[in-house]
């Protein structure tokens, strides 16, 4: 519990603070490990199409080989231009695990609503 419990203080101290890597140290019973975080760049590895905007984790490993840490444990997600991924209005999901997914399907149906140009970025651990 207490090891989960730091590593979502950490992130979230690393997302709210908007850094690009930090350094944590951890003491355990008189031991001290260090761990950094980074985060990728970001990526958009298509444009949206007819049914909707994949930025998954497996389609940009392939795409970017080697660029991705094996197990991310954040993603953030903004729309091409920049603008936080909120203000798309879009429903979509993600997980650090997956990506980023947004469906036309999931969009409202009779509403002419697309999904918006995604991209996304992991936050990973050394």
């Amino acid at each position: 519990m207490w090891k989960l419990s730091l590593t979502l203080l950490v992130v979230f101290f690393i997302m709210t603070k908007n850094v690009s890597s930090k350094t944590l140290l951890q003491v355990h019973e008189g031991s001290a490990t260090s761990c950094s975080f980074y985060w990728t760049r970001f990526y958009n590895r298509d444009s949206p199409t007819m049914t909707g905007d994949w930025e998954t984790l497996n389609g940009l490993r392939r795409k970017y080989p080697g660029e991705i840490c094996e197990k991310p444990i954040a993603i953030d997600a903004r729309l091409v231009d920049g603008r936080p991924a909120t203000v798309s209005g879009n429903v979509f999901t993600m997980s650090p695990s997956v990506g980023l997914i947004c469906l036309n399907a999931n969009q409202g149906k009779g509403k002419g609503i697309h999904c918006m140009d995604f991209k996304v970025r992991f936050l990973c651990v050394n």
